[in-house]
């Protein structure tokens, strides 16, 4: 069964999700596309095979002129709220781009209301489906008991507009990816946090584009995060460097020698590589392919998506402590804004 998608915003990120990954999805096909530039939009609607009739600037009216199944946003995420708020009460299903949003407050209600309407609410934390991210995570256990993780991304980013005046724009924006990661790859929700985020001299940016993060588990393990988008110099790839140290060696995401991929080291130093093709998945359903397939499965049998709204709210929920914390200096606990 083929099911009808109408997707906001088609801004860069927007356009290329559009053209790769929704256009390829066997799963849905285009019942209209919203992008509040005119110009863009025709060009945008073209470009997908939407005809004018079905390409709006207005996702209002969008929702209340198109029949569809279901709503992707991909629109600037100070928006996301607002959007995502009118599709479920129109009775669409949502796929929604990370950050959910930007409020914990706006983030439960969003998921009371997808529950009051039945409607699914699904967050597009696309770097579950990524080979490095997989196969990190079926690595865990090969070389003994983890005990501490260590995490650092590395880029010098030039911030979209609503990026450069936006607060906790690290956190929201990128660390979002990597927060995600250490709750997926260990299963387990974070407990408690402290950070500290700043700003440097001359950023473009108004909010803070670094960050230094301990938290602990739930499960007790420490995890030790340091990330910035800032950083003139070497770049880290999207889905960071990471140590998972362990009983008997060490679990690496990074270059050890062979390209960036997963190694495993036991306590002899022997190494083991597994490249980026090496990973579970075929190139057909990496990242977002398989978050569409997943939406729309869950669409047709009703089940709780594994990136569900209600999942993620533990994972903006730490974002927001670790900005939280570095404002008091005092440990906090992410489940406390949970509600």
């Amino acid at each position: 069964m083929t099911l009808t998608l109408i997707q906001v915003g088609l801004g860069m990120h927007g356009f290329g999700v559009a053209q790769h990954f929704v256009n390829a999805s066997a799963d849905f096909t285009y019942a209209g596309v919203v992008e509040i530039n005119p110009e863009r939009l025709k060009l945008c609607a073209a470009e997908l095979g939407v005809p004018a009739e079905l390409s709006f600037t207005d996702y209002k009216e969008a929702f209340a002129a198109v029949e569809a199944d279901a709503v992707f946003v991909t629109a600037a995420s100070p928006y996301h709220y607002a959007i995502c708020k009118a599709a479920l009460e129109h009775g669409l299903h949502v796929l929604v781009e990370k950050p959910f949003v930007l409020d914990m407050g706006e983030a439960c209600e969003l998921v009371e209301l997808a529950k009051q309407k039945g409607l699914i609410l699904m967050v597009s934390q696309n770097y579950r489906y990524q080979n490095h991210v997989l196969s990190l995570k079926n690595a865990i256990g090969e070389v003994g008991r983890p005990l501490f993780v260590q995490a650092q991304f590395f880029y010098d980013h030039f911030g979209k507009d609503y990026q450069q005046v936006m607060d906790n724009f690290m956190l929201l924006e990128m660390a979002v990816h990597h927060v995600d990661m250490i709750r997926y790859l260990f299963e387990s929700n974070i407990s408690t946090v402290s950070g500290k985020t700043w700003n440097i001299e001359g950023s473009m940016y108004n909010g803070h584009p670094n960050v230094q993060a301990s938290m602990e588990l739930e499960n007790g393990m420490p995890v030790f995060y340091l990330g910035s988008l800032v950083s003139k110099g070497l770049s880290s790839p999207w889905e960071g460097e990471w140590r998972i140290q362990c009983q008997e060696g060490s679990i690496h995401l990074g270059d050890l020698g062979q390209g960036y991929g997963v190694y495993i080291v036991d306590a002899e130093q022997n190494k083991r590589f597994i490249a980026y093709e090496d990973g579970p998945l075929p190139d057909s359903k990496q990242g977002i392919h398989s978050v569409l397939a997943e939406f729309a499965a869950r669409i047709q049998d009703g089940g709780e998506p594994a990136l569900s709204g209600r999942d993620n709210l533990h994972t903006l929920a730490a974002l927001i402590a670790f900005a939280d914390s570095s404002k008091t200096g005092s440990v906090t606990r992410p489940a406390s804004y949970v509600k």
